[in-house]
């Protein structure tokens, strides 16, 4: 599914920097079949006057006004755990369920059955790995809290990779605060022009780079499309990584 936005596919970068959360390993995904599979089973074990779709529907609902709101969002990431205990709180409200135990009880379930469901990407290892081996530098340039990224990195092997590696609970920022972009190049000792950024936010990872100059390429991993709506124009769009090869290395003209 790659896509060229623009005419002309700028130069072949000497680094490539990436998101890591729904760009490099599947997150947003598995958020659904854990909801789902912890709203079936809290509605099991409970004697409730509502059903496990309902309350996954209002869960749903609750959690796209949660994390759709920049302020909630950036204070949420610093704390996964109690911003889903807020969220399933709000969601078990609507129902006239306070119960701050079995508040806490469905959302501690969902963030360890999500825990399990986390995987990477097809294509995701065996992309870096070529990259890599054919000289490109690599950076990865991540929201989230220290703990939180560190260990999916760990667990899948993934911090070698990477040259640089800028998570927002170890600088202090993150996107979409131009700044994280700005060190990455500074720790890169490349300019704009150099670098590509490649992930699945539109405003994160392709707007704000964009605006130093960055050659970005949304990864529309959930094969949507741009939104009718959308400020943000990629440079290319790719819906996974691995399609990155044939921008990043062209085949020899025969």
């Amino acid at each position: 599914m790659l896509i060229a936005v623009k005419p002309n596919i700028s130069q072949i970068p000497k680094a490539v920097l990436f998101d890591l959360d729904d760009t490099l390993i599947s997150f947003e995904d598995v958020s659904g079949h854990a909801w789902r599979k912890s709203c079936g089973d809290f509605t099991e074990d409970y004697d409730l006057d509502f059903s496990a779709e309902e309350l996954f529907e209002k869960v749903h609902e609750t959690r796209n006004w949660y994390w759709n709101d920049a302020d909630r969002h950036l204070a949420g990431r610093k704390d996964l755990k109690k911003a889903r205990r807020e969220i399933t709180a709000l969601a078990l409200n609507h129902f006239g369920v306070s119960d701050e135990k079995l508040v806490n009880e469905l959302a501690d379930n969902f963030s360890a059955y999500k825990d399990t469901l986390l995987c990477v990407f097809p294509g995701s290892i065996e992309t870096l790995s070529v990259l890599k081996n054919k000289g490109f530098r690599l950076g990865l340039v991540s929201n989230g809290t220290t703990g939180e990224q560190r260990a999916k990195l760990g667990r899948f092997n993934l911090a070698g990779f990477f040259e640089v590696i800028l998570i927002e609970g170890e600088v202090g920022y993150g996107k979409p605060d131009v700044r994280i972009f700005e060190k990455a190049l500074q720790m890169l000792r490349l300019r704009p022009e150099e670098v590509w950024m490649v992930g699945d936010n539109l405003v994160w990872d392709i707007e704000t780079p964009q605006k130093l100059g960055i050659f970005s390429v949304w990864n529309d991993y959930a094969k949507k499309g741009l939104p009718e709506i959308s400020s943000a124009v990629p440079d290319a769009i790719i819906s996974n990584v691995v399609e990155l090869l044939p921008l990043l290395i062209p085949r020899p003209n025969k």
